[in-house]
Formats: structure tokens, sequence, C-alpha cells
């Protein structure tokens, strides 16, 4: 597990990125406050910001694509919002967050939706609106290390260290077992709340390898961990608390958006088809969990992260956002060939390649072709948008490395005709392209951007995490 762990933080480090936009700060559109509700998100076409706590079960990364329960629930969410509004303007972009800072995050205004298997307790309630829960009868017990004492009833409890989750409904529930042991004259629990950046997960792991006694678990993340930490012991016999529903949360004032995701849990919820599919992708077919991105090529990655940054310098890229380029295009696969010919990495065809102002030989190499597709992405550049604002020539260039300058040229002028304004892409120019050619081209722009958003995201929490492990 330590070294999945080491993996993927190398992984990230490759992927990070921060999102190019029209704004001096590129993250803007993502980050900002704001505290509406649905009708006007989807009127003004803006992204939903799902806040996450990256976990290896609900939320997490293999081969740089987003995965986990929650992930697919809220791309489910996704095209049930596309259908239901008659929109191809429905996103969604994925923030990690800790997962004591969820509720706070979200009534601060810097997300839109709690997907994070957020069981709906009476205190939580208080805060925040739950749409109608999509799991129900969740049973939270105590995980103990192999050296563990047996805990055969809520009694054995007494006087026991507990390491739990910051934040989580573990903790309440807990402090209420405490409170009946010191009514009854007994030893009250030690509850002790882990550093804010580690998650169950983490925990689970810690008490696999001996570092702590006990933690808590609900009893289906419990036993699905187990196959990949055979060491720990699952008390299920005496849970702290039965009962639980887990349900996504939004802002008190957002009526629209719970009833919207209340309607759309009733087509995923336990025992639905839907439900019950993606469960059990992830809770009974253990296969990823044992040993997740084992089969990735770390040196590969590491190899491209080297030849990012040495092109990116070269023609004053920032190397994160070529990585992130990449991944859009081939999911960092060499061997990918697309059925126009373009080939390798950064999908570059051999004619683009040989072209004077490209004219870089051997794409068939790694080196070769990000060299290749960083140059060609440099010449769309410099060549047919010096004229929009600094920030937002990578839009469009990015937009031309996927249909081609003239086709993005054209779409300007429509831009301009349409009243928008044709030296902005997201917003504007995106809009020309959705009408004239499609949606291929603005969501290949839009892809890009929002998995910047993820990973940025997510690096933050797992350099943290990565500090207090």
């Amino acid at each position: 597990m330590r070294r999945f762990r080491l993996f993927l933080f190398a992984m990230l480090l490759i992927l990070l990125a921060i999102p190019a936009h029209t704004a001096p700060d590129s993250l803007t559109r993502f980050t900002k406050t704001w505290k509406g509700d649905l009708p006007e998100l989807l009127k003004n076409k803006e992204p939903i910001r799902v806040l996450v706590s990256y976990n290896r079960t609900n939320f997490f990364l293999i081969s740089g694509a987003m995965r986990g329960l929650e992930f697919d629930l809220m791309r489910a969410y996704e095209k049930y919002l596309s259908k239901t509004h008659k929109s191809d303007h429905v996103r969604m972009v994925f923030v990690s967050v800790p997962f004591d800072d969820l509720i706070p995050a979200l009534l601060d205004g810097r997300g839109d939706i709690v997907a994070a298997g957020l069981t709906a307790t009476d205190a939580r309630k208080k805060e925040v609106s739950f749409a109608a829960p999509y799991r129900a009868g969740i049973m939270e017990i105590i995980v103990g290390s192999k050296r563990a004492k047996p805990i055969t009833k809520l009694e054995d409890l007494a006087g026991k260290k507990v390491h739990v989750m910051a934040g989580s409904s573990y903790v309440a529930h807990l402090n209420a077992v405490s409170a009946t042991f010191k009514k009854r004259g007994m030893k009250p629990v030690k509850v002790i709340e882990a550093n804010a950046n580690l998650v169950t997960e983490d925990l689970l792991e810690m008490a696999e390898r001996n570092m702590i006694e006990y933690t808590v678990a609900d009893s289906h993340i419990a036993e699905i961990w187990k196959t990949a930490l055979p060491d720990l012991q699952l008390f299920a016999s005496t849970p702290i608390h039965s009962g639980g529903e887990i349900a996504w949360a939004v802002r008190p004032g957002s009526k629209e958006f719970a009833k919207s995701l209340s309607d759309f849990s009733g087509t995923v919820r336990q025992g639905t088809l839907m439900g019950n599919m993606v469960f059990k992708r992830y809770y009974e077919n253990t296969d990823w969990v044992k040993n997740p991105g084992a089969h990735e090529n770390r040196k590969e990655l590491d190899k491209m992260r080297g030849l990012f940054e040495k092109y990116g310098k070269k023609y004053d890229f920032n190397w994160i956002k070529l990585a992130a380029l990449a991944f859009q295009e081939s999911r960092f696969n060499m061997d990918t060939k697309s059925s126009m010919g373009a080939v390798g990495v950064m999908q570059i065809k051999p004619s683009t390649a040989g072209d004077p102002n490209v004219d870089i030989k051997h794409i068939d190499t790694l080196d070769g072709n990000i060299h290749a597709g960083t140059k060609y992405l440099r010449f769309l550049r410099d060549r047919y948008f010096k004229d929009v604002a600094k920030e937002a020539q990578v839009d469009f260039a990015l937009a031309a490395y996927n249909a081609g300058p003239n086709r993005v040229i054209g779409l300007r002028k429509t831009a301009e005709k349409m009243g928008l304004n044709p030296n902005l892409w997201f917003g504007n120019v995106e809009w020309a392209a959705y009408k004239e050619i499609g949606s291929e081209t603005p969501t290949y722009v839009a892809n890009v951007q929002m998995y910047f958003a993820a990973y940025q995201s997510i690096y933050q929490v797992l350099q943290k995490r990565d500090g207090v492990k």
C-alpha cells in the first residue's frame, strides 16, 4: 500500500496542472465562491462543482483517470441532468478537500454538492440539506489491528483508544457510546480524531501495520479493504451505530438542487439496477482494491515528466499543461494511433511533424513525439492567436490542436456575429463551436481544463496527507 501511495503521488506530480482560463488567476473559474441554485447554474452554463474527499474507495485516480463510487454516480447525475434539461452543456468538476472541510466548503460557496459517502446525521442536517439517501442500513464497526484485543461487546471499548477520521460521523457515535459508559461509572472511550488530512482508508492501513490499535469504518468499506489488508480484525457483531443513511448534501437554500438530486437518487439507490451495478463494481469486485495501479510503469511516467519539463521550458509552456494535453489525447499511451493517422502520446500526424513549421523527426519515439506536439502547439499559439489576451491563447491553441486552426478562426468570426467576444474561448467562441461544429472541440478543451482543476485539488490534498503519513 505504501508503494502504491508513492506511485500515485508521483503520477499526480506528472498530472498536476492549473487550468488555462481568461482570468489572471486561472483557477478562478472553479474556486470562486458562488451560492446559487441549480437553475441559475445551468442557465449560465457554469460547471457543477462536486466536493469530494480523495480516498481509495469513493474518489481516486487510476492511470490518470478519475474513478470511484461517488465519481461514477455523479457522472451518471451529469447525464441525468443533460437529459432532463435537454442540454449539452452540463459539466462537472471534482474538487477534493479534506473530509472535515467538506461542509464548510459547501457553505462557503466553494462547491455545489458534497458527494463523499456522507452519513446524514442529525447534527449535519442542522447545517446542510440532504437529498434522499441512495444507501441505507449503514453499519459503523470497530476495526482492530492484529494485536488488538477482541471487541465482543461495546463494553470492551471502555478505556480503549480509538483513532477515527476527523469530522466523521464516527466521532459523534463513539462519543455517544462513551457518554453511556460514564453514566454507568465505566472508563470512557478515548476518542482520538486523526489529522484532518487522513481518511478512513489511511487509518485502516495504520491499524494493519499496528501503528494504532482501533479505528472505525462503515462495514462495507472495512470488508472491501480487508482483502488488501488481511491482518485487520473486523468486529462486525458489535457496531457503534447501525441504520445509517448515505446521501448527497447541498446548501440549505439550494431547494432545486436538493429536489433534482433526490429524484436522481431514486434511479441509483440501493436495489436499483444502476445502484447495484455501481456498488458491485467497487465493493464486491475486489481485484482493483488489492493492488490498484500496479500495472503502471512508473519509470515511464517519470521519463515523460522530464520530457514535458524539457520541451515546456524550450517552447514557453507550463510542462504540466502539456502533460494534461497528453492525457486528454492518449491517456499517456505511446502506442495510441487514431484513424486519421495521429500517433503517440501527443497524437500528432507525421505530416504535421514534418511540416517546415514543426520539422521534428522520429515521432515514433517518446522524446520526438512530445517534442513535435509541443512545438506544434507553440506554432498554433504564435501564428494564429497572438491577437488575444495571453491567458486565453492556450485555450484557442488547444481548440486548434483538436479542430484545426482555420476552423477556429472561422468560429471566432461566427462568435462575433452572435454578439460574443471573439477573443475569449470559454463562454464565447466555445458556444459558437457548439452551434457550428457540435460538441467535440468544446468538450475537448473543457475536459482538459476540468482535469486540471481536479488534479490541482487532489495534489494539494495528497501533498499534505503524504507529509502527515
